[in-house]
């Protein structure tokens, strides 16, 4: 068949298939905008703009990929949801008012909201469907290619929103454990306490204080213990035996 027929009757298809989503730019240029199924409130689309090579389907299609205008939307439902770049930050004053804390829980409960698509995510999917277009070659491939895109962007969404859920718990955690270090303290030991009181003795000076405190006190007398460990103690007994035997002594010296 010819290829200039073949690409004329892929349209025809297309555009029974995706009547609001295809926009025809000529016969051989044209986009379509796929809705995204994803754990999002608000609506993420993305556009596929294929250009015809003149022996396409015998050739790869040209393919690119953008974010859709919402606005080119026309299928949106009467009150659904419609998200803006000003909404999160519309309440500021509001969230001046917020705790630390509210504002994590708000962040958690919405944090599907702030996944965005960026280039290296399209360039990822456009080598996907690039090596899924180097497989049909000879056939129509762009339905195929509009499911694989399709099934790649939501499964990349969800990876990204699991991404960024673990590092906010992450750092959820790391400061909970800054916050517990805080009454926690420094587990003490015997042996750490025994060195901290000697080291802080020392740096005080604490045994040369006493030494000055203890002459000053005595006026330069012998302690107890001093006294014991030169030998000049005696007991109370000692000394009543040594007065027996010199008053023994002096008897003897008066018989004489």
């Amino acid at each position: 068949m010819d290829p200039v027929e073949e690409q004329l009757q892929e349209i025809e298809v297309l555009q029974s298939i995706y009547p609001d989503e295809l926009e025809l730019i000529n016969n051989t240029h044209f986009s379509i905008r796929i809705n995204l199924d994803v754990s999002s409130t608000r609506k993420h689309s993305l556009k596929l703009i294929v250009k015809y090579p003149e022996t396409y389907p015998e050739v790869i299609p040209n393919l690119q990929i953008e974010i859709a205008n919402p606005n080119d939307d026309n299928d949106e439902e009467e009150g659904e949801y419609e998200y803006s770049d000003d909404e999160d930050y519309a309440n500021d004053e509001d969230d001046d008012d917020e705790d630390e804390e509210s504002k994590e829980i708000k962040l958690a409960l919405n944090m599907a909201e702030t996944i965005e698509f960026d280039r290296n995510d399209f360039n990822e999917l456009l080598n996907k469907l690039n090596e899924e277009s180097e497989l049909n070659l000879g056939i129509p491939m762009i339905f195929s290619l509009i499911t694989l895109l399709k099934e790649e962007a939501e499964s990349l969404f969800e990876n990204k929103l699991n991404l960024k859920n673990q590092e906010f718990e992450l750092k959820r955690r790391e400061k909970e454990l800054k916050e517990q270090q805080k009454f926690q303290g420094t587990k003490v030991t015997i042996e750490s306490w025994t060195k901290w009181r000697n080291d802080f003795r020392k740096e005080m000076k604490f045994e040369e204080i006493d030494k000055q405190r203890f002459i000053k006190m005595h006026n330069g007398k012998l302690t107890g213990k001093q006294i014991f460990e030169q030998g000049l103690a005696t007991t109370e007994g000692d000394e009543e035996i040594g007065q027996d035997e010199q008053d023994g002594l002096i008897e003897g010296i008066k018989k004489i």
